[in-house]
């Protein structure tokens, strides 16, 4: 039976070959394949910018042999690529597997169609900005953490110990972050080699090294105690947070706010916000303002993620008070308020307080 599939439209100003540039830009975010993606690309063209007028039908029914031509594909991949985009809700079929696709339009609009509806793919267009924000932020972060891996490369080898250059090793065996393309494993390896760099650089400061660097005693390489240098653990008496991810995004700074939406939408798919979210989100922050990994790490395994992404999102928004508690340096205070609450703890219990009564007080008018 023949569906008539209207939509509401793309976002304000966005033209049907943005939408494909943000499709094609976020793939990788979205886990479309480069067939997925050569395939949207061939749908867009079979259609006509009115198509994607909010009230509109959007949908095309050039047969699957002329797709696999345009495309540069077979037959067969373009029915397993048709399957999954349906099953995935980016795309609606409208005709049977075996039936012949087509359609008619009426003065430029699409009166009746056979074939593939494209609402369900315009209808997740917030989604996909999401995702193509998401890969240009990770595109320019990956950048940066193969010039850090490089550094730290050289800054373990400056250490002068075989077991530090060992460990490193272990963790990059060609040295090459050229040689990486996923930004998760650009993040591992950047934060091992922090680890790796911490730890052998803190046991030659307690003077476990001579400072004769080709004489000194070999240190404990196995790779029982490299995984343990590597793995940044989690304390395990870190205390539980006592808010929620929803409440920490309302206090947030503008900025921060800005970059937990991102993640809200690439992570949870705009359903309720997840604290994997609020974490990722405050550690771009953190890097924003200029505190290092190698920083951020350390107060992570101090305090926990969550407990580490509180006192980023306090400090980061008391930079914004004008009031007794305004901070100069956001960074410098993240440092300080994390050294307290690792020493004494509740710190964060109490500032967090504070900042509600306020945000309490400039609701009712106070």
């Amino acid at each position: 039976m023949m569906r008539h599939l209207t939509h509401n439209g793309l976002p304000s100003g966005m033209t049907r070959w943005q939408f494909f540039g943000l499709i094609e830009r976020g793939r990788r975010q979205l886990g479309l394949s480069k067939g997925a993606t050569a395939y949207l690309k061939v749908a867009i063209s079979n259609t006509i910018d009115e198509d994607f007028v909010a009230g509109r039908i959007c949908s095309f029914w050039t047969s699957v042999t002329k797709i696999a031509a345009q495309a540069g594909l077979d037959r067969r991949q373009i029915a397993r690529i048709e399957s999954d985009l349906v099953q995935r809700g980016l795309l609606a079929k409208t005709a049977s597997d075996h039936s012949r696709r087509a359609g008619s339009r009426r003065g430029g609009k699409i009166g009746n169609e056979f074939g593939i509806n494209l609402a369900p793919l315009i209808a997740q267009a917030v989604e996909i900005q999401a995702a193509a924000q998401k890969a240009a932020f990770e595109e320019e972060e990956a950048e940066r953490l193969r010039r850090r891996i490089k550094k730290l490369f050289g800054d373990i080898r400056r250490l002068c110990s075989g077991g530090a250059m060992e460990a490193a090793t272990e963790v990059l065996p060609n040295r090459r972050p050229s040689t990486i393309q996923s930004f998760e494993r650009l993040q591992q390896v950047a934060e091992a080699l922090e680890a790796v760099w911490e730890d052998f650089s803190a046991q030659i400061g307690r003077g476990e090294k001579s400072h004769q660097c080709d004489i000194s005693p070999a240190l404990n390489t196995s790779k029982e105690n490299i995984n343990k240098t590597c793995r940044a653990e989690r304390r395990d008496d870190a205390q539980p947070v006592r808010t929620s991810a929803a409440q920490v995004a309302l206090l947030a700074s503008a900025p921060l706010r800005e970059i937990i939406e991102l993640y809200w939408n690439a992570l949870d798919n705009r359903g309720r916000l997840s604290w994997q979210s609020v974490q990722s989100a405050a550690k771009d922050r953190a890097n924003q303002l200029g505190i290092s990994a190698v920083t951020w790490q350390r107060q992570c395994r101090a305090l926990g993620q969550d407990r580490t992404a509180l006192c980023l999102m306090i400090a980061d928004r008391n930079a914004d008070r004008s009031d007794a508690y305004r901070v100069r340096d956001a960074a410098a205070a993240f440092v300080g308020m994390a050294r307290s609450e690792a020493r004494q703890g509740m710190v964060v219990n109490s500032l967090l307080g504070e900042l509600l009564g306020s945000d309490e007080g400039q609701s009712n008018g106070g």
